[in-house]
C-alpha cells in the first residue's frame, strides 16, 4: 500500500501537471491507469496503489512536468 505521504505528493503533481485531482478522465491512459479505474475518482485509485507502483507513477509525473 502506498504510504500517505506518496498520495499525496501524486495528488499534488498532477494538479500541476493538468489533471483533474478529484475526477479520472482519458488523460489518466499516460499514466497506464485502466480504463476501469478512469471511471472513478482519483482517491480511488490512489488507495489501489502499492509502493512501487506509486513510487513510477511519481516519477513519470516528474519526467512528464520536465517537457
Amino acid at each position: 500500500m502506498a504510504s500517505d505521504k506518496q498520495k499525496k505528493y501524486i495528488k499534488y503533481l498532477l494538479g500541476t501537471n493538468g489533471y483533474d485531482t478529484k475526477f479520472m478522465h482519458a488523460k489518466y491512459s499516460n499514466l497506464g491507469v485502466s480504463m476501469k479505474d478512469r471511471s472513478g475518482q482519483v482517491d480511488n485509485w490512489l488507495a489501489k496503489l502499492d509502493q512501487v507502483e506509486a513510487n513510477n507513477i511519481i516519477k513519470q509525473l516528474l519526467a512528464e512536468g520536465k517537457d
